[in-house]
């Protein structure tokens, strides 16, 4: 018999890659029986960190967390491209062009601040009911769209003839997938996200989180009460 959670607040989980966010409220929702819970923020199945779950009453506050800033880690793959933009598609592998260190800086301070983000073809963004996943993948005929996104700062971690790392912090609805390739095609070459991680959602970061493999373990009430952040 599932064991009734009645307490309202926030988990931090640190999804691992290869999870999909629906999954890790089934692995929940197996266990105990909440009033309500929902998350924050979708993570693709490929990218890891923090998925935000709303338990209870902090479901409520989902729409005004979901407007949060959040900060990602992202990798850039130069020389090859995938169809997802990340590492599920399968590549065209090209020669990387040649660009160095203060190439890549100048180009990507370019793009902090507003700008129009091209809505990847494989995203939940629908057209006429449909999500474009599903038209990308029956290979009907798409028009790109386009919708406003913001970085507010960028960090460069590390860089090397085929990869770079990249720290940033951007307001909700980025395509984290898209900018790894408009940075590189506007370094004259293609690019997508090998390694993506959430590490924070507004006021919520990595060091409050629990590990997804953590969660299986949990086998009651206090194993899970324990982790809540309270609202």
């Amino acid at each position: 018999m599932k064991q009734k959670f009645t307490s309202n607040g926030w988990l931090v989980v640190n999804k691992p890659e290869g999870v999909e966010s629906f999954g890790v409220i089934r692995k929940l929702k197996f266990r105990y029986q909440f009033h309500k819970i929902g998350f924050a923020g979708t993570l693709d199945p490929l990218a890891s960190g923090i998925l935000l779950i709303g338990i209870n009453k902090a479901t409520k506050l989902i729409p005004k967390i979901h407007l949060s800033k959040k900060s990602y880690e992202v990798q850039v793959r130069f020389g090859a491209t995938t169809p997802t933009l990340d590492s599920e598609g399968r590549y065209t592998s090209l020669d990387p062009v040649a660009h160095d260190l203060q190439d890549r800086l100048h180009h990507i301070k370019k793009f902090i601040g507003t700008y129009q983000q091209k809505i990847p073809n494989f995203s939940a963004h629908k057209k006429e009911g449909k999500n474009f996943y599903e038209l990308a993948r029956n290979n009907e005929e798409m028009e790109d769209r386009y919708k406003q996104v913001s970085i507010s700062s960028l960090k460069v971690l590390y860089s090397n003839l085929s990869t770079l790392g990249i720290e940033l912090e951007c307001q909700t609805g980025f395509y984290v997938r898209a900018f790894a390739s408009e940075l590189a095609s506007s370094l004259g070459d293609k690019g997508y996200a090998s390694y993506i991680k959430r590490l924070k959602i507004g006021e919520f970061s990595m060091d409050r989180s629990v590990d997804y493999e953590n969660i299986l373990d949990f086998s009651s009430i206090n194993d899970l009460d324990t982790h809540l952040i309270s609202i």
